[in-house]
């Protein structure tokens, strides 16, 4: 623990809170209650509609897009491929760990079960290997839900999610994703080379 620093006690709690619901309801059930509270967080917003996906990346960097209000600022690399240069958790990370040395236990295996096939999964486009924490089972289902508020040109965002890197610089692919998408594994590594997510936004 660093000396003197403040730790935000909202950050710590809750990182305890989700290891408080491994241990009483299990891995599985651990990841079904992030994803669903990230899913209702969505349905508390107002659709919002873009002219053009100009309209919607000028709206991130104002920080009026509802996806870049919950995330922070992604950047557009081309070809609706984004990268976002920061863990939104990163900060909840570093006070537990300041705090405690090291994550909860059980996050190894909540990581592990929210990278297993599942409808939820299959419906937002997400997981499939791409999730590096925890965490991931609430940013990954919490920024595609949003999308579905979101409409461009008059159609239905959506997005998919590519890849993910941890804090140690781990990458993880979604290579279901990919695959749908088009978007080669090669790009994926690269956007990660200096981003944490990569993902891409596709109008239905």
């Amino acid at each position: 623990m660093q000396n003197g620093k403040i730790l935000d006690i909202a950050h710590i709690s809750f990182l305890d809170m989700i290891k408080v619901m491994i241990d009483t309801i299990g891995t599985a059930g651990a990841r079904g209650t992030l994803i669903r509270n990230a899913i209702k967080a969505a349905e508390c917003i107002e659709t919002v509609e873009y002219a053009s996906v100009e309209e919607f990346i000028n709206a991130i960097e104002d920080g009026t897009n509802p996806i870049s209000r919950i995330e922070g600022k992604a950047v557009h690399i081309g070809e609706n491929v984004f990268g976002l240069p920061s863990c939104p958790f990163a900060p909840s990370i570093k006070n537990y760990t300041d705090m405690f040395s090291k994550l909860p236990d059980g996050y190894a295996e909540l990581t592990e079960d929210s990278n297993k096939p599942n409808s939820i999964a299959d419906k937002l486009r997400v997981a499939h290997g791409a999730c590096v924490s925890p965490f991931c089972s609430v940013h990954q289902p919490m920024r595609s839900s949003f999308a579905e508020k979101i409409k461009i040109g008059g159609k239905q965002a959506t997005i998919y999610m590519l890849g993910c890197k941890s804090g140690s610089g781990k990458k993880a692919i979604a290579d279901k994703w990919i695959a749908d998408t088009g978007i080669s594994k090669d790009t994926v590594e690269k956007v990660l080379d200096s981003n944490m997510c990569c993902y891409y936004l596709k109008m239905q």
